[in-house]
């Protein structure tokens, strides 16, 4: 039970840092992390953990980020986590280096997309980054110094690399329209019954057209762990939605057929005012995740993409390390925002 619990406040944490904004392509970056079907590299020898299209990621790069990563974990969770194996053989280190690596091969990305659209930094944002990386080297422990290996100039590199990324993420989502309608995000608020069986469902339906309540027949026959639901535009397929969204106050949906169930709807309120407002920036979100997603994927398509495993697995989570140093994305943030939000969503 405890490690169930703590794989589940991992991913909780997860989704927290990584944010709304760049999240989405986390899933969909060329790179896989854990390597599967993914070549290991022979040609770039040590040093480098992956490489994308031209561009090779040094072994300093990732290990700026892993320690990121141990940062936030350590203070979530205390150091002895980091021996600890969870029921799926696993471990906390497996964890964090899959998501450095996946959160590199992202930004790379995105800086490969930027310089085919000749998109750079202004001279202020690289005299910023400048002044970021002599802040975070002049932060570290002598022990955090000797772990990484780097400069000032390793790690400037490393935050304009995250801040092109970023001002690309930006550029493809500027022209992106910032009103959403009422009807567009709006929220239902209905109650379901579920039931495996076609017959039973259509017994109920019977019933609901001669007058029974459905409250009492939910309370009697449902299935689902739940009655009362919040449903949006997304929440179903198309179809499905395009009949509860049809539905007004105290109306009744036919049997429906999904997820080898069967289910009826019964709307309470078509239009839930207070969390159709808050559904809007879902719905921004969204808009904005598409227009990335649309220049993203041409060129991830395109991009060759190796993992150099024997590399990569050789890279440690110093779990000696007193971590009291400089943090790469507390400094980002000061000066440059928040990396996972983007200023458009704002």
């Amino acid at each position: 039970m405890q490690n169930r619990k703590i794989q589940k406040n991992q991913k909780k944490h997860i989704r927290q840092a990584s944010g709304a904004a760049l999240a989405v392509l986390l899933a969909g970056t060329v790179l896989t992390a854990s390597g599967c079907g993914i070549p290991v590299l022979s040609s770039l020898g040590g040093g480098y953990i992956f490489k994308i299209g031209s561009e090779k990621c040094p072994e300093r790069d990732a290990k700026v980020i892993l320690m990121n990563y141990q940062k936030d974990y350590s203070s979530l969770y205390g150091i002895d986590l980091w021996q600890h194996e969870y029921e799926d053989g696993s471990s906390l280190e497996d964890y964090v280096k899959d998501l450095t690596a996946s959160q590199l091969a992202e930004v790379y990305t995105l800086d490969i997309i930027a310089e085919e659209q000749e998109l750079t930094l202004s001279e202020d944002e690289t005299a910023q980054t400048e002044a970021a990386a002599k802040e975070y080297v002049e932060g570290l422990s002598e022990a955090e110094r000797e772990y990484l290996g780097v400069g000032e100039g390793d790690v400037q590199e490393l935050f304009e690399r995250y801040l092109l990324a970023k001002k690309l993420y930006t550029s493809l989502t500027e022209s992106v329209s910032s009103e959403v309608s009422d009807d567009e995000a709006r929220v239902m608020d209905v109650k379901q019954i579920r039931v495996s069986d076609q017959k039973t469902a259509e017994a109920i339906a019977s019933q609901l057209e001669g007058g029974a309540d459905f409250a009492a027949l939910a309370a009697e026959y449902n299935e689902a762990q739940a009655t009362e639901i919040h449903v949006t535009r997304t929440t179903f397929d198309q179809e499905i939605s395009d009949q509860l969204f049809a539905l007004g106050n105290g109306a009744v949906s036919p049997v429906i057929a999904m997820d080898d169930a069967y289910y009826i709807f019964y709307c309470t309120n078509a239009f839930n005012e207070a969390m159709t407002q808050e559904n809007k920036a879902n719905v921004l979100t969204r808009r904005m995740e598409d227009a990335v997603n649309s220049a993203y994927a041409s060129y991830t398509d395109q991009l060759q993409s190796e993992l150099n495993e024997d590399v990569w697995s050789e890279v440690p989570v110093d779990t000696s390390l007193a971590l009291e140093g400089a943090s790469f994305m507390d400094i980002y943030e000061k000066y440059f925002g928040d990396f996972s939000q983007n200023d458009h969503a704002a």
